[in-house]
């Protein structure tokens, strides 16, 4: 009898494997969908977050403003940086002023828009304690001036960033690096915070018409057999 047991014991181990190994497909299948499809979309050119692609501007050419001292003069580079990944042709305000210039006695006028940063500070809160808490607040102002739709915009905006951090003044020395790092944190946050601003105002607005128009092509498709998606990069 045991024998005669053993096959039928066998073949119910065998159905208990197969079933868990497709639990486990089944588990992995909504992942495994995620994944192809960002992939699908970076292979497209499309990216999920950021803006990783360059850009297209109707100004061509952005002069860069910043005060040159110690505080404000650090934002530069990577608000250069950050830019220029963007796709923006940067220049300083003496390049500007010459590009003018030459324009001018060409008689041609050359677009270019400007940030303008000023007021860089630091301030730094402590709240003393057991372990000491430090707030560091790193503000400007900043000023974009630009063209859309053949018209100059400008516009001012102050902006901030803060971090906060804590150390116990015994156990440190008189070098206090982890706030040496949360400054260089702070002044590549708000070169992100400036770049973010200056991209929602410098692209192209799409009209209100156009608007409706791809609106109500996503609702009512011409074809009812094949409905088009259109998928478009995060902002």
């Amino acid at each position: 009898m045991g024998y005669q047991d053993r096959p039928t014991q066998l073949l119910a181990d065998a159905k208990g494997r197969v079933k868990k190994l497709a639990t486990v497909l089944l588990t992995a299948l909504p992942m495994l969908t995620v994944v192809s499809v960002a992939t699908g979309l970076s292979g497209c050119g499309f990216q999920l977050r950021g803006y990783d692609a360059p850009l297209h501007f109707d100004v061509a050419k952005t002069a860069l403003i910043i005060e040159d001292n110690r505080i404000s003069f650090p934002l530069k580079l990577p608000l250069t940086r950050r830019l220029e990944a963007l796709g923006v042709d940067v220049i300083d305000n003496n390049t500007a002023n010459s590009s003018t210039n030459s324009a001018t006695s060409n008689t041609g006028v050359e677009q270019i828009a400007t940030i303008n940063v000023k007021n860089v500070r630091f301030k730094r809160y402590e709240l003393v304690g057991v372990l000491t808490e430090i707030r560091l607040v790193l503000s400007a102002e900043v000023t974009y001036q630009t063209i859309q739709e053949g018209k100059s915009v400008t516009l001012t905006n102050p902006i901030q960033v803060e971090r906060s951090y804590q150390y116990n003044e015994a156990s440190v020395s008189t070098d206090d690096q982890q706030g040496s790092q949360i400054r260089d944190w702070l002044y590549d946050s708000l070169s992100r915070r400036i770049t973010d601003q200056y991209v929602a105002i410098s692209l192209p607005k799409m009209s209100p018409a156009s608007t409706n128009k791809s609106s109500q092509l996503i609702k009512n498709p011409a074809n009812k057999s094949q409905v088009t998606t259109i998928v478009a990069p995060d902002s």
